[in-house]
């Protein structure tokens, strides 16, 4: 019987293996959203929280907290799921708390509604309770200021916060109807968030501000370095002017 040497062995006798690249062998298939949101902790927390099916979770954030968004991604639920977690607030309703787009194209803000800050206010376990104070000097027809004190049971001194229309006045639907009840809110947000240390969270109109400043900013840094300091041409009569001609 005679034996085939490796050496004589046709090419084409090896099988042929493929070996996928690096690209393939790195980046795994990707699965819809809602399947990898069931991976992540604050989704299984919140859902087991809320009494509801998975599907009817699904549909209730989708349908209020996050209908907002024209988009969103598994980091941003995981952000909405987290915070309502820190705060025991529900995603479920859309009235305590949500996302909205960021002007600038960022990542969505965190907002807590009033009902929101008044029910972490209200379950905080040092609460022991809140006071208002309105100015006597009016601006047109509205206290200049309103005064939100807050105290605790750990303090000896309460937390006092001042919130002045003329700097914290919107032109939003709810400033023009109803400023004394907006400028009251201001005041009870700023007045928690320092009692409490509530730096992660923000109103609505606070993030429609930080929004727009982002968006500002955004815009100046793609201007030409040129272009920023430089003013517009004077024109004719503008250069005679300032020659005295």
């Amino acid at each position: 019987m005679t034996h085939t040497k490796d050496k004589d062995r046709p090419p084409h006798s090896e099988p042929i293996r493929h070996h996928p690249s690096t690209h393939e062998e790195q980046v795994p298939h990707q699965r819809p959203a809602h399947l990898r949101a069931r991976e992540l902790l604050s989704f299984k927390e919140c859902l087991s929280r809320s009494g509801m099916s998975e599907e009817g979770f699904i549909g209730a954030i989708t349908s209020t907290s996050l209908s907002r968004l024209s988009s969103w991604s598994i980091s941003d639920l995981e952000r909405l799921l987290s915070a309502s977690l820190r705060h025991d607030l529900d995603p479920t309703t859309g009235r305590e708390v949500f996302l909205v787009p960021d002007e600038s194209g960022g990542a969505p803000h965190v907002v807590v509604s009033v009902d929101g800050w008044s029910r972490i206010i209200n379950q905080h376990q040092q609460f022991a309770g809140i006071r208002f104070k309105e100015a006597s000097q009016q601006e047109g027809g509205v206290p200049a200021w309103v005064e939100c004190t807050i105290h605790r049971w750990d303090r000896r001194v309460p937390t006092t916060v001042r919130e002045y229309l003329s700097e914290v006045q919107g032109l939003s639907q709810a400033w023009l109807t109803h400023p004394r009840r907006m400028l009251r809110h201001k005041a009870l947000v700023q007045c928690a968030r320092v009692a409490f240390g509530l730096g992660d969270i923000y109103d609505a109109d606070e993030a429609s501000r930080v929004s727009s400043a982002r968006s500002v900013s955004k815009s100046a840094s793609h201007m030409k370095p040129e272009a920023r300091g430089r003013k517009a041409p004077m024109g004719v009569e503008g250069l005679r002017s300032t020659l005295g001609v």
